[in-house]
């Protein structure tokens, strides 16, 4: 599945993918994600906006919300690929899903896997601030406070 609200973007994607679902807003793709799925592609900035804020609920952020709120142990297995440009929204999504186990990773649409590949100094860097911010975040957020991350598995 791809949720992106480009054209553009998803007739590129759907080219390489013939057999993908596209989906263009948050509750298209919520009503998709009851199903299961080997790959999930999840833009952030939605709507033909960019750089919107991650707590907004049109945005690719309230998928991840979503995603975590109870287990969804018929995604355990799913790939997860950020595809967003807005880089520190994706980076939130990514860290939050990685919190509950899910196997996620992030590459802005168009960009090869071998041009994302980090040295392990900027690597362990990035996981440092992004683990920082996340903990923040799962501080004020009480409905995560009740799941163990056991339930994810």
């Amino acid at each position: 599945m791809f949720l992106d609200d480009d054209p553009d973007r998803a007739a590129a994607f759907l080219v390489r993918h013939p057999d993908a679902i596209w989906v263009q807003t948050v509750p298209e793709c919520l009503e998709k994600l009851v199903e299961s799925w080997d790959e999930v592609h999840l833009d952030h900035d939605l709507g033909g906006e960019q750089f919107v804020d991650v707590n907004r609920v049109d945005c690719g952020m309230e998928v991840v919300r979503w995603l975590v709120r109870e287990p969804r142990k018929h995604l355990r297995r799913s790939k997860f690929t950020v595809h967003s440009h807005n880089i520190a929204a994706a980076f939130e999504m990514v860290m939050t899903l990685q919190a509950v186990g899910y196997q996620v990773d992030a590459r802005p649409f168009g960009v090869e896997l071998a041009e994302t590949e980090l040295t392990p100094t900027t690597r362990l860097e990035r996981l440092k601030l992004g683990a920082r911010a996340l903990f923040r975040r799962l501080r004020r957020a009480d409905s995560l406070d009740k799941y163990k991350s056991d339930d994810y598995e």
